[in-house]
């Protein structure tokens, strides 16, 4: 017990912590490895399958499977990409003018050189053929300037207009034959057909490309285009063939062969390695949670097996479900480990579980997070909506919350994925839910059986034995009343404050009706069903009344086990008192011995000391009722004296110390033991006398009169 607040445990504990980790890591290492090894789909080829080889078997899917297909989701994005345009700039206003400036100078210098009278036509031809930027023909230089002048300006004229108007429109490089073959409907009617095909053929020799190539903005569009394509799926129904004999193994035929799980393990050493690794981390973690949040369950080997078999469990059924399927996985009840170690448990067990079970199907799904999102998210409802373990309704009611959640996170994956399949949208949503209610009824059904395994009374099992019917408790009734009604009010304050602390209040309640009924075997020895004021013991020795006493620690063990009662609640009877010792006969023993020592062998329980907090606060609900009992308090002062004297003499003795409880339980519970004992010990009126009464009866007729005069104002 610390005084923080916190539960600490001893060295030997921590020890025998660290002990009982590093086994049951190893167990459950060897089980994974076992599983893995030998679960994994076996290639049926006698050979083994490659890509690009004939297959040397035909292979046939097994049932209908659904996956996705990465190379059919690489196809379909390269081909949303490849619809997507080249991505090209507003046209440059730059470049048209510059072409116009361009072919101005040339037909100036065109110009120059046609009014030049002392050079023949061939040299002038030769001329403007040598200049760079001139691309026409020689032909077409000369019948140029072998127009007349007014046919030679309206060539000129007109070239430079449909260069103006060809240039203002959006030239791409890939496009500049289709804009020249173009020019000749831009060219004016008046011309003829001569004079037009030389305004061709000029304006043909300046048209360039006017825009560019946007490399960026093309590769991101086709990026997004990509982005949009969701994740097509496959599908094989049972029967198909996968590939036949002598067929070459495609990619595709390859990549399904792999999915299904046909194709031989390339390095099962390593997944081996990786296995054990995993199950080494995830056992670690699974021990410092346990640590953490229970350290008393390192004293409880059943309890931690149960743990353990839960989640192998879990981890073996997704292991065989999960690879190759599409359907199966999500109709696998993941949440019901976690609803299983909350009902049985508590809550912080619960959620263990549910982490420990979303790594574990992580690492088997191969970082699916889909699935990991499905088995984490279903084992955290189930512990947070499981409010009631005692009610048959409320596993019913976590299921329907589980398979909400389930089908809420589907219908979000599903929108991620892009799939607008509404057949799969059902099939899904509808496993999806049926594993939230599989995972209540399999949580409801085998609670009993684990219960048992584990040695935990299940709260249908407190249910039964709370039942005042009870054979064990009828006996209680009939032969020891006052012990009776002794425990109904050690129930009721262990209950509250059990309650207060978090702990199990129905366990701490049932405890408190078995705890004393070994005291049936010889009623008349205790001081609470003595009702003739005889006391046996008054002519005993104080050692014998002690081992009478000590007694029915052990006839109490004797019936509850003859009654089939659990071990947790038959726990309750030799705990509750501890170590302590029958300090009534102990002094006795001292008063007679003239002042001779006096050894407290044979006055002190055999014990063991409380080993939970239900335990610890049925010593001290005890301890309270007993001393409050004897002294008869009369004002809330007194109670909490009982109070803090019982706890605090408890402590001093270090009967808590093997509990969890910790100082700050320990202020809750005495708060609880204050709220019930008040409420019977509370301040009583007393009543008049017989005598009085009649008095008072003959007086009331004139009472009432002086009453009636007053409220006339008389």
């Amino acid at each position: 017990m610390s005084d923080r607040g916190e539960v600490r445990l001893s060295r030997r504990q921590a020890g025998l912590a660290l002990l009982i980790a590093a086994l049951a890591a190893l167990l459950l290492a060897l089980i994974l490895t076992v599983h893995i090894s030998f679960l994994t789909p076996l290639n049926p080829a006698s050979a083994p399958l490659v890509q690009g080889q004939p297959s040397p078997t035909t292979i046939l899917a097994t049932e209908r499977v659904t996956f996705p297909s990465s190379i059919r989701t690489a196809q379909a994005q390269d081909q949303a990409a490849a619809l997507v345009p080249d991505i090209y700039n507003p046209p440059d206003a730059e470049i048209a003018r510059r072409q116009v400036r361009v072919a101005g100078r040339l037909l100036a210098f065109l110009d120059t050189i046609r009014a030049d009278p002392y050079t023949t036509r061939a040299e002038k031809v030769q001329w403007v053929s040598s200049v760079p930027s001139v691309t026409v023909s020689s032909e077409v230089v000369s019948r140029t300037l072998a127009l007349e002048v007014t046919p030679y300006r309206q060539v000129i004229s007109e070239t430079l207009y449909v260069l103006d108007q060809a240039m203002r429109e959006e030239i791409r490089a890939s496009d500049l034959a289709a804009a020249a073959n173009k020019l000749p409907s831009r060219v004016s009617l008046v011309l003829s057909a001569d004079q037009a095909d030389q305004v061709t053929q000029w304006v043909k020799s300046f048209l360039i490309p006017n825009t560019t190539f946007d490399a960026a903005k093309t590769t991101a569009a086709r990026d997004r285009a990509r982005d949009s394509v969701g994740v097509v799926y496959r599908t094989y129904e049972k029967g198909q063939a996968l590939v036949r004999a002598g067929e070459v193994i495609t990619p595709e035929t390859f990549e399904a062969l792999r999915e299904l799980g046909y194709l031989q393990p390339q390095s099962d050493y390593l997944d081996n390695i990786a296995s054990i690794i995993f199950s080494i981390f995830l056992i670690f973690i699974g021990a410092l949670y346990v640590a953490r949040f229970a350290p008393h369950l390192f004293r409880q080997p059943r309890v931690l097996v149960l743990l353990a078999l839960l989640l192998i469990g879990t981890a073996l059924g997704a292991k065989i479900l999960v690879p190759g399927r599409s359907i199966i996985p999500y109709l696998f009840p993941f949440a019901a480990a976690a609803m299983m170690g909350a009902a049985l448990l508590n809550a912080e067990i619960g959620t263990g579980l549910a982490l420990l079970v979303g790594l574990a199907v992580g690492y088997i799904a191969r970082g699916a997070i889909e699935l990991t999102m499905f088995a984490l998210v279903g084992g955290m409802v189930a512990v947070l909506t499981l409010r009631h373990r005692d009610r048959l309704t409320s596993f019913v009611i976590t299921g329907v919350y589980v398979a909400l959640a389930n089908a809420a996170l589907i219908l979000v994956f599903r929108l991620l994925a892009r799939d607008d399949d509404p057949g799969s949208w059902f099939r899904l949503t509808l496993a999806a839910a049926a594993s939230g209610a599989l995972a209540g009824l399999i949580a409801l059904g085998s609670q009993f059986v684990l219960g048992k395994l584990a040695d935990l009374p299940t709260a249908l099992e407190l249910i039964e034995l709370a039942r005042p019917t009870h054979p064990l408790l009828q006996k209680l009734l009939r032969e020891a009343p006052g012990t009776y009604h002794h425990s109904l009010i050690i129930s009721n304050l262990a209950e509250q404050a059990a309650q207060r602390i978090g702990a199990d209040a129905l366990l701490a309640r049932v405890g408190a009706y078995y705890h004393d009924v070994g005291k049936t075997m010889n009623p008349q020895l205790y001081s609470e069903n003595q009702f003739e004021g005889i006391n046996l013991h008054d002519t005993l020795d104080p050692r014998a009344s002690a081992a009478i006493i000590h007694q029915h620690v052990l006839d109490g063990l004797t019936l509850t086990k003859r009654y089939g009662v659990s071990n947790r609640v038959r726990d309750f009877i030799p705990q509750h008192h501890g170590t302590t010792i029958a300090s009534y006969f102990y002094n006795k023993a001292l008063s007679q011995s003239n002042g001779a020592p006096v050894g407290e062998e044979g006055f002190r329980y055999p014990g063991p000391k409380p080993q939970s907090r239900e335990a610890a606060i049925m010593m001290l609900a005890d301890g309270v009722e007993a001393t409050a009992r004897a002294e008869r308090p009369t004002n809330a002062e007194q109670i909490r004296a009982i109070i803090d004297q019982i706890v605090e003499l408890r402590v001093q003795e270090g009967q808590l110390d093997e509990s969890d409880v910790t100082l700050r339980d320990l202020e809750e519970i005495k708060r609880a033991f204050f709220e019930v004992l008040q409420g019977l010990y509370h301040p009583r009126v007393r009543y008049p006398s017989t005598a009085t009464v009649r008095e008072r009866a003959a007086l009331t007729p004139v009472v009432e009169t002086v009453a009636r005069a007053e409220a006339d104002g008389n």
